[in-house]
C-alpha cells in the first residue's frame, strides 16, 4: 500500500472533478510495475504551499504572512497601501505591522485607495514614494490597492507618470520592491502583471500591463471578514476570469487547465462559502481557485464581458467589478458560446453536463449560467446603481473602443450584439 501526501496545486491541475481516479492512474504511470498496490491519496486541506510562478514568489497558507520578514529585513523605509478599512478589519495590517517593527523598518500609511481606483490615487502614491524615500511597497488589499501599487512602482521606477501607462503610451521596462498581502479571492492580481484604473474626467476603465509582485501573501484567515456581498462578487470575478481566458483564441491547455480547475472549485465551494463565511476551510479553497484563475488570466487574458464591465464601472465606479460582470455575463456567454462553443462548453459543461460543444446551446449556456448566480443568491441589475436606458449608448460605445484596442484573439461582437448585453443588464 503506498500513501501519496499531495500539494493542491497538482491535484487540481490533474482533474479536480475526479481526483483519486486520476492521481491513481498519474502514481500508477510513474511506477508501471506496481500497479495493484493499492494506493491511497491523501488532500491534505489548508495545507501551506509556495509557488514561484513569472519571478513572483507566493506563500500561501495560514501565517504565511509571516515569510514576509525574509524579505522585507534590511529595508529602512517602505509605503504601506491600504483600502479604507480592510485592511484593518482582516487583521492584516495588525500582522504586517508587527513584521515592519520587528525589523525596525519606518512606514507611511496611504489608506486612500477606493473600489475602482483612479489614476489620480496611483500618481499619488509615486509621489509619497519619493516623498518617503521608500525602498519598496506593502500593499494590503484585494485588486484596487494592489493594482494601484503596481503601477505606481512602475511609475517610480521609471520616473514617469501613472497616465503614460494608463494611455497606452509607454512599456514597462523596469520594476520596484512590492509586497503583496491579498485580502479578496477575485482578482488573482496578486499572481499576474495587470493593472486596472480609472481616469474620472473620461470615464473610460481600462487594464494595462504593469509588473508581477515581488513577493504575495494568500492567507485565507484574513477572508473571514469578507462580507457576504463581497464574497459573491470577487469568487464571480474569479469565474469570469477562468471563462473568458478559456475561450480565448489564444488559449492553451494549460490555460484550460487552470480554468477548469478554478470553476470546479468555485462551484463546489462557493456555496459553502455562503453558508459558513467564517469557515477557513471554505475561504482557502476560493482564494486558492482565485490564484489558479489570476494565473490564466496573465497567460490567456480576458476579453468582452470585462471590456463591457469596465465600460459599465468606468461611467459608474460605484458598481463594483465582480457585480457588473455578473450582470452582463449571462447574455455575453450567449454570444461567445456561439463564437467558441467547444471551449465555452468545456467550462459551462461544470455547471450543467449538458451543455454541448454546439452553437444551438449557446441559450442553454446563457440559462445554466443564470441559474448557477441566481442560486447563489446574486441578482442584482444596472438599476440598481441608478444606470437606465439613458446611459445604455454611452456604455456601448466605450466598449466597442475598448474592444477595438484589445483586438486580436478575443469573439468580435457587432455593436448591436453588445448593446444587446448591455440592455439584458437593466
Amino acid at each position: 500500500m503506498q500513501i501519496f501526501k499531495i500539494n493542491p496545486f497538482i491535484l487540481c491541475l490533474i482533474n479536480n472533478n475526479h481526483i483519486n481516479f486520476y492521481v491513481i492512474q498519474y502514481f500508477n504511470k510513474l511506477n508501471p510495475y506496481e500497479k495493484n498496490k493499492k494506493v491511497i491519496v491523501i488532500c491534505t486541506y489548508m495545507i501551506n504551499f509556495d509557488l514561484n510562478y513569472q519571478g513572483v514568489k507566493l506563500y500561501f497558507g495560514e501565517g504565511s504572512v509571516t515569510k514576509l520578514s525574509d524579505h522585507i529585513k534590511g529595508l529602512k523605509n517602505v509605503i504601506v497601501a491600504t483600502g479604507k478599512s480592510s485592511a484593518i478589519k482582516s487583521g492584516a495590517f495588525g500582522d504586517v505591522k508587527s513584521e515592519l517593527e520587528k525589523y525596525n523598518i519606518n512606514y507611511y500609511v496611504y489608506d486612500e485607495i477606493t473600489p475602482n481606483p483612479t489614476v489620480q490615487q496611483a500618481q499619488t502614491l509615486v509621489e509619497l514614494i519619493k516623498k518617503e524615500k521608500a525602498e519598496g511597497i506593502v500593499a494590503i488589499g484585494g485588486g484596487s490597492v494592489i493594482d494601484t501599487a503596481k503601477v505606481a512602482g512602475v511609475a517610480k521606477a521609471e520616473n514617469s507618470n501613472v497616465i503614460d501607462y494608463f494611455l497606452y503610451r509607454k512599456k514597462t521596462t523596469k520594476t520596484f520592491p512590492l509586497f503583496v498581502v491579498n485580502l479578496t479571492h477575485g482578482t488573482g492580481t496578486e499572481v499576474d502583471r495587470y493593472s486596472v484604473l480609472t481616469e474620472p474626467e473620461t470615464k473610460k476603465k481600462r487594464g494595462f500591463v504593469t509588473m508581477y509582485p515581488t513577493i504575495s501573501v494568500d492567507n485565507p484567515e484574513y477572508l473571514i471578514s469578507l462580507p457576504k456581498d463581497q464574497t459573491i462578487f470577487t469568487s464571480l470575478d474569479a469565474f469570469y476570469h477562468s471563462y473568458e481566458s478559456s475561450t480565448k483564441i489564444s488559449s492553451s491547455p494549460y490555460v484550460d487547465a487552470h480554468s477548469n480547475a478554478a470553476v470546479s472549485t468555485i462551484q463546489k465551494w462557493l456555496p459553502k462559502t455562503l453558508e459558513g463565511l467564517s469557515n477557513k476551510d471554505n475561504r482557502y479553497w476560493l482564494l486558492y481557485a482565485s490564484m489558479m484563475a489570476g494565473i490564466a488570466i496573465d497567460l490567456a487574458g480576458t476579453h468582452i464581458i470585462h471590456l463591457i464591465e469596465h465600460a459599465i464601472s468606468g461611467t459608474n465606479p460605484n458598481v463594483p467589478h465582480g457585480a457588473g460582470l455578473a450582470m452582463v455575463g449571462p447574455r455575453a456567454v450567449y454570444y461567445v458560446h456561439k463564437f467558441i462553443p467547444e471551449k465555452s462548453a468545456a467550462i459551462l459543461s461544470i455547471l450543467d453536463p449538458s451543455i454541448k460543444p454546439v452553437k444551438e446551446d449557446a441559450e442553454k449556456a446563457e440559462k445554466a449560467l443564470k441559474k448557477f448566480q441566481e442560486n447563489i443568491g446574486f441578482n442584482q441589475t444596472l438599476g440598481d446603481y441608478g444606470i437606465g436606458k439613458g446611459d445604455v449608448e454611452n456604455i456601448v460605445k466605450m466598449a466597442v473602443e475598448g474592444i477595438r484596442l484589445q483586438g486580436k484573439g478575443i469573439p468580435l461582437l457587432k455593436e448591436e450584439e453588445i448593446k444587446d448585453i448591455v440592455l439584458s443588464a437593466l
